[in-house]
């Protein structure tokens, strides 16, 4: 858990936490942009289109994970197993 160590304090922790869910949320936004331009076209490449729809689906997953972090650091309820 690298993020978590940088740092003793929990909410620099928690900032530094919501900055890395920030960045993979704008990713997971261009890679629904892109999805959304894709089947726009007349032609597209169906393994190319998966290929996107698992990535996304993989940044949504890390998101609710780092999202669920963020939860138990600041002392909320612990995510679901």
């Amino acid at each position: 858990m690298g993020l978590a160590n940088r740092t003793g304090r929990p909410g620099a922790r928690i900032s530094a936490l919501n900055m890395r869910i920030s960045a993979l949320r704008a990713r997971h936004a261009a890679l629904d942009a892109r999805i959304g331009e894709l089947r726009g076209q007349a032609s597209v490449n169906p393994m190319r289109l998966s290929n996107l729809k698992s990535r996304k689906s993989r940044l949504r997953d890390e998101i609710r994970a780092w999202e669920d972090m963020v939860r138990v650091l600041a002392g909320g309820a612990r995510p679901a197993a």
